[in-house]
């Protein structure tokens, strides 16, 4: 049985939210997030964002616990998880750019379904826009290492919960964005951020491709 031990617990559990947070990038996300959803209903919005927290910590533990055991099972590497994670955020920033305008004086789509906010909450916006491959990366090799005692194994979980509150904070009151630039300003700052999302699929597309490549025989 683990000893408890409390310096150990603070210790891992700030180590495992300050690696989350780089590769997570909630506020990044919260914007795309936002742009994503463009015109949908305030509430559905904050439905969504409470899923959005929920699968993403699910998905970190899932790889934290168990993350090895399924990419080899399925023989799939890092570098075919990045290059097939950046392929879905290119589609989904260039499906954003392309976007119609959101106009004040249109009139309010049709609010979607609860069926369809679930799906979408889960892909795109969680997997692989918020726990990517480098945060599904970074949940398997803190899985990879033994645990000292039970204060490493409690300061990863809560380090996991943490991550996952900051998430839904970013993304529950991203909307607060839009009533303080309006409705153009919204939709210029939608567009920068689908060309960014573009940028980062292409990025982390070339980053898995650099590692397959380099393990082509010569």
């Amino acid at each position: 049985m683990l000893d408890m031990s409390f310096e150990n617990f603070y210790a891992t559990t700030l180590f495992v939210f300050a690696s989350f947070v780089p590769v997570l990038n909630p506020f990044g996300g919260a914007m795309f997030f936002l742009t994503l959803t463009n015109g949908v209903d305030p509430e559905m919005r904050a439905h969504m964002a409470n899923r959005i927290a929920i699968y993403s910590i699910l998905v970190l533990f899932v790889s934290l616990y168990a993350g090895n055991v399924i990419l080899n099972f399925f023989g799939i590497s890092i570098g075919v998880l990045r290059v097939a994670g950046g392929i879905v955020l290119f589609s989904a920033g260039w499906q954003a750019l392309n976007a119609p305008a959101n106009d004040e004086s249109e009139t309010p789509a049709k609010p979607k379904s609860a069926r369809m906010l679930s799906s979408m909450a889960f892909y795109p916006f969680t997997l692989p826009l918020t726990t990517g491959p480098g945060a599904i990366s970074v949940a398997v090799a803190f899985g990879a290492n033994p645990a000292r005692d039970f204060g490493d194994v409690l300061g990863l979980i809560v380090g996991v919960l943490l991550s996952g509150l900051l998430i839904w904070g970013c993304y529950r009151y991203c909307d607060r964005i839009t009533r303080s630039v309006g409705t153009a300003g919204a939709d210029a700052l939608a567009r920068i951020f689908s060309f960014i999302l573009i940028c980062l699929g292409v990025a982390i597309f070339w980053n898995g491709f650099s590692e397959l490549y380099a393990t082509l025989p010569r």
